[in-house]
């Protein structure tokens, strides 16, 4: 039985109908597992599951036995561009509409990637930076930057 085949409304054709959509739940449900799984297997074994977030870049390297070991490291070019934000942000003097523009003027761009060239951050990328992680960089910790910047330093 297809997909594309008519179910008629008897006893039988709604028995099939329900072992269908019983497997198609097991399959999806199933299917969540195996991912979350296999994410929680690659960070343990210090793989990154995603793109490393601005501030930090992909790299792959391989081991002495041949194998490509992908990482995260911090990204040199970025992160005094990163530190500053994060700091003229602690400062209370701007806005994130302001940091944007003061970022763009001096340069920050993100890393482009074989399908998508670099560009300027946009708006949300900065609050989600601002609001998420910093790179994990000394930066001031006084009690009016952890209020701002709620700063949770993320390690690969």
């Amino acid at each position: 039985m297809s997909a594309t085949e008519s179910i008629d409304q008897t006893p039988s054709g709604m028995l099939v109908h329900g072992i269908m959509s019983s497997i198609a739940e097991f399959y999806s449900r199933n299917l969540a597992t195996e991912v979350s799984k296999g994410l929680s297997q690659k960070i343990a074994q210090g793989g990154t599951p995603m793109r490393a977030p601005i501030g930090y870049l992909n790299v792959r390297k391989t081991d002495e036995n041949g194998r490509e070991i992908r990482t995260v490291e911090v990204d040199p070019e970025r992160v005094p561009l990163i530190r500053w934000a994060f700091e003229h942000y602690a400062e209370g003097e701007t806005s994130v509409t302001g940091l944007l523009r003061d970022l763009t003027a001096r340069g920050l761009i993100t890393v482009p990637t074989p399908k998508r060239p670099s560009k300027p951050l946009g708006k949300n990328t900065l609050y989600k930076l601002l609001g998420t992680r910093a790179p994990c960089i000394p930066v001031r910790t006084s009690p009016s930057w952890k209020r701002r910047c709620s700063i949770r330093c993320s390690r690969y």
